[in-house]
């Protein structure tokens, strides 16, 4: 994990919603609502991975950088 994480798009004032953050990288890192996904046979994730939701708000926010 890095270091630090600048916040680039956060579209509610709660700790909890959609939030993309930035490091001193330049990658990119997503906060979401994970999906579950013990009743689909078609996602195969490696170790650590997990599918999360993205709010529009925020791919909209990524298409302005």
């Amino acid at each position: 994990m890095p270091e630090k994480l600048e916040i680039i798009a956060k579209p509610c004032n709660s700790a909890t919603c959609p939030i993309i953050y930035k490091d001193e990288q330049g990658r990119f890192f997503l906060q979401g609502t994970q999906l579950s996904t013990t009743d689909r046979q078609d996602i195969a994730l490696g170790e650590g991975e997990a599918i999360v939701e993205i709010d529009s708000s925020l791919l909209e926010a990524l298409r302005s950088l």
